[in-house]
């Protein structure tokens, strides 16, 4: 990973099963809390533009002293140079789910952009897991991060310290609100002076409403033992992943898809994620244009 590489070219448009009806509106997914990007390049064409933003401090180390939303507006810039203006797809596993949703309000207030929806795999609601984990009667355990024989020593220490860091950011991270929003509760899960800057910058109201999220939810939960849930599964009860508590009727959509939170872009899953995928980045299509009309 390069920073003059990013974003990274997943697939052309025309990559897609059929070339005569691909669209030419992007999809731009954001790494997962890992930082990088690897899962994207094992899908299958969806048949539209697809970019990826992998994290450009995965090798320096460097933090993120303003967490998510110091993230969200550099990946923005970043997105500039590959698609300088239009209408946008959103999306992300897990972390990049939640920097979808802190670019989508970034971008809400810029003109020259219109984020027409955001497709989040298995992102979970950060409010929601700090209120599960509270109550939950089982060890919560982290996931032991496996890694290939030929993966490089500063592959693995730069994910384990990106996971680190998004653990942080997610824990004082503001969540944004919209107009359409219900929830007139602190959203955020921690405070923390680190998170000084997100509060400072959602802290007046919006006038403006989220765009159309559909999710992507793994079936299965992560194999722990009987007295164990993983981190990832602390919500897994809730259909939506707790998102009913940051804003009610937030998803539009909810697809079940093969595998658990860590297995979901397994190659024996890789053709039915895809295919949802596709299905989801052309169904937020449809709603911007019957929405348009």
């Amino acid at each position: 990973m390069k920073e003059d590489e990013n974003p990274g070219l997943v697939y052309e448009a025309e990559d897609g099963p059929d070339q005569l009806h691909c669209s030419q509106l992007p999809l731009v997914l954001i790494h997962d809390g890992g930082g990088t990007c690897f899962s994207y390049y094992c899908l299958n064409p969806v048949g539209r533009l697809v970019y990826e933003i992998h994290n450009p401090h995965f090798y320096s180390g460097k933090p993120w002293p303003g967490g998510i939303p110091e993230m969200a507006r550099h990946y923005v810039e970043l997105m500039r140079n590959v698609v300088p203006h239009g209408r946008i797809l959103l999306g992300g596993w897990s972390l990049g789910g939640l920097l979808s949703i802190e670019m989508a309000r970034v971008l809400a207030d810029d003109p020259m952009f219109t984020v027409i929806g955001i497709v989040m795999v298995d992102s979970i609601c950060p409010s929601a897991y700090a209120t599960k984990t509270r109550v939950a009667k089982a060890a919560i355990v982290p996931f032991k991060h496996q890694f290939g024989p030929n993966t490089k020593q500063e592959t693995i220490e730069g994910v384990e310290r990106c996971f680190v860091e998004a653990r942080k950011s997610v824990e004082t991270w503001r969540m944004p609100r919209w107009d359409d929003s219900d929830n007139q509760g602190d959203d955020t899960v921690k405070n923390d002076t680190n998170g000084a800057d997100s509060m400072r910058a959602h802290r007046s109201s919006s006038s403006i409403k989220c765009p159309p999220t559909i999710l992507l939810r793994a079936r299965e939960a992560v194999p722990t033992e009987p007295d164990q849930v993983s981190f990832v599964d602390v919500t897994r009860n809730s259909r939506s992943l707790g998102w009913e508590e940051y804003q009610k009727d937030f998803l539009d959509e909810i697809v079940d898809i093969p595998g658990h939170h860590f297995s979901v872009f397994a190659w024996e899953h890789i053709d039915h994620v895809s295919e949802k995928l596709m299905e989801a980045c052309n169904n937020l299509e449809k709603m911007a244009t019957r929405t348009a009309l």
